[in-house]
């Protein structure tokens, strides 16, 4: 449910922005505010299913993603739709933690890779089959069916979650729950990618940019200092001198920055370059998802008998690679030059996210899994977060750059009338972000050895 409302959303964003006749960056925020409440929430429901019961949390967030999905169907303005994507990303942050944590602890931990392997695959049917299913419900009976086709899922999921799933929680001495913590830790996310937002438009001097940051980089040190001084922490910060959980969480982080800002991009060159419709351009976006769900579960299985190092790091370079053909494309570049590079992707990133998601959850106490879990989750959702924003502050200041007014660059349905000037920064943009992958493939290489 959870992968094919993100999918199919990304093809609807250019129906979005002509719907509510608003522009690329406000629309942005559809994807934002998920992001952005998911991130300052994860941990803390990660937290509370180890200490009150998993299941229940599951359960919760799937009634909790109905209910906003319903909500985000009917919305008549853009700040509806984004307000109820804020609510929804609370369900999508409580099924998200305590789903990973229930089926880490399900299985030995000899079998904690197939488990991961298997999850991914599912979250990534939902991938596969959100692109084209929101292609063909766009053309067909509408945007808003993206959203109500949740409503059936979510209520089964729920029911079958409370029904079939044994409540898992770790016995603690104590237990309480750190609301200064989750208070400040969702500040420091929502300040800080508020001022991520304005800096492609206003730049680093104005005030809406400098005051969130500076308040944002406050409520980090407080929380800091909260997190340190609290009996039960949201975030134990212990767990980082692991070097094999602390490795693994910054190769997630600069690996998703540049997943998002492709998938952020795609869309736009697909529908408003090339002119195919939402159907075929979700044809188009399944590519990697389908490689995803073939490979994950063999990588997961492979990452319990040899460990996550290798398989990352090669996966990392795979997608380094893929990325580079996507940065050559042009004007008139067939279909099979396109999927290409995203069947390259998707291989990579199912050869580097079993394993890793496997080295982060065997990394640390069972006791700690849902947390663990949360971060797993906060860390890719920030990186997504920063992908996005670095991707639009450079796409925008190259069209700027190559002469365009500011209504063109803030205006996605004039991009087709200076096809070479798109291209053009679309190429730069991606071949920067790049970069964040190479990253990736630095940290996943000296992660040290295979989890117990």
């Amino acid at each position: 449910m959870v992968g094919v409302d993100q999918r199919a959303l990304l093809v609807a964003l250019p129906t979005l922005t002509h719907t509510f006749n608003t522009s690329l960056t406000t629309i942005q925020w559809v994807l934002l505010i998920y992001d952005l409440f998911l991130i300052g929430t994860v941990i803390t429901f990660g937290r509370l299913g180890d200490l009150f019961g998993r299941r229940r949390f599951y359960a919760a967030g799937f009634l909790l993603f109905v209910l906003s999905s319903a909500l985000c169907g009917a919305a008549q303005f853009a700040w509806q739709i984004i307000l109820f994507r804020g609510l929804q990303a609370v369900g999508g942050a409580m099924i998200s933690a305590n789903g990973r944590a229930i089926a880490s602890v399900a299985l030995p931990a000899s079998e904690r890779g197939k488990a991961m392997g298997f999850a991914s695959m599912a979250f990534h049917v939902g991938f596969l089959t959100g692109p084209t299913l929101g292609g063909i419900l766009i053309d067909t009976v509408g945007w808003r069916w993206i959203f109500y086709l949740n409503l059936p899922v979510g209520i089964w999921g729920a029911y079958l979650a409370w029904k079939l799933l044994e409540d898992t929680r770790e016995d603690v001495k104590e237990i309480s729950v750190d609301l200064p913590g989750a208070m400040l830790l969702m500040a420091t996310y929502s300040l800080f990618l508020y001022a991520m937002n304005q800096l492609p438009h206003v730049g680093w001097r104005d005030s809406s940019v400098a005051i969130p940051l500076i308040v944002s980089a406050i409520a980090c040190a407080l929380f800091v200092w909260v997190e340190l001084r609290s009996s039960m922490p949201i975030l134990t910060f212990s767990l980082f001198r692991n070097r094999l959980f602390t490795a693994s969480m910054l190769s997630l982080f600069f690996i998703t920055s540049t997943q998002a800002a492709i998938s952020f991009l795609m869309p736009f060159y697909l529908q408003n370059i090339r002119h195919f419709t939402p159907t075929q351009m979700g044809l188009i976006m399944i590519a990697n998802s389908v490689v995803i769900v073939l490979v994950a579960p063999i990588a997961g299985w492979l990452s319990d008998r040899m460990g996550s190092r290798l398989l990352c790091t090669a996966g990392s370079g795979l997608i380094v690679l893929g990325q580079f053909f996507i940065a050559s494309l042009g004007i008139d570049s067939s279909i099979p030059r396109i999927v290409l590079p995203l069947l390259l992707i998707g291989l990579g990133w199912a050869i580097f996210n079993s394993p890793n998601q496997s080295a982060i959850l065997g990394s640390v106490p069972r006791d700690k899994v849902g947390t663990a879990s949360g971060m797993n989750t906060t860390t890719a959702r920030t990186g997504g977060a920063m992908g996005v924003a670095l991707s639009t502050t450079l796409f925008t200041y190259g069209l700027a750059a190559a002469g365009l007014s500011r209504g063109q660059v803030e205006s996605p349905q004039s991009w087709g009338e200076a096809p070479n000037v798109f291209v053009r920064s679309f190429n730069h943009t991606v071949h920067i972000v790049n970069i964040f992958t190479l990253l990736s493939m630095l940290f996943s290489a000296v992660k040290g050895r295979r989890q117990a």
